[in-house]
């Protein structure tokens, strides 16, 4: 029985991934209500192009920051830092548009968290299957998620006043 401990640990591990997976995609889709359909709508057109785009830079990045250790100047290690950081952080915002992707296949009538959680948690549910999902698609994921983020630039998306606050009349003063 000494390799009770061994495979709790393991089990910890990807329960704990799971729950990291799944609360990024829905913090992502709770904080960005209007990007993440967005970003499933990348997927729906052209999730080649997303994740073509997203391997080739998303990948040098993550890569520089999986490096980073080496770089002697910390200035530049640093920069190095942040920037692998944010794209990690990109690709976790952009990957939950693949999650609410899925998740609009798995039940298209309800809104857009239960959306984002169903297609989660099938999502994540690939990602940490041991070596294919975690060594491979978990990246991949990743850097389409990158790639959807870059493809639909929400940072240029016109920003729309609902009406029901454009019509307020202001307060008058007494």
């Amino acid at each position: 029985m000494p390799y009770t401990g061994i495979v709790l640990t393991i089990l910890s591990f990807h329960a704990a991934a799971f729950l990291i997976l799944l609360g990024h995609w829905l913090v992502a889709a709770g904080m960005f209500p209007k990007a993440v359909p967005a970003f499933a709508e990348v997927y729906e057109r052209r999730p080649v192009r997303a994740t073509l785009l997203g391997l080739f830079t998303y990948g040098p990045l993550f890569l520089l920051l999986l490096n980073a250790g080496n770089i002697g100047n910390g200035a530049v290690k640093l920069l190095a830092l942040v920037a692998g950081f944010t794209a990690l952080l990109l690709g976790f915002i952009g990957s939950a548009g693949l999650a609410l992707r899925v998740g609009r296949n798995l039940s298209a009538d309800t809104n857009l968290w239960h959306q984002v959680l169903r297609g989660g948690v099938m999502l994540a549910l690939v990602f940490i299957t041991p070596v294919l999902g975690s060594l491979f698609l978990l990246h991949i994921g990743l850097a389409s998620g990158f790639g959807a983020v870059l493809l639909s630039r929400p940072w240029k998306a016109k920003v729309t006043v609902p009406a029901a606050l454009a019509e307020t009349p202001e307060p008058a003063l007494s």
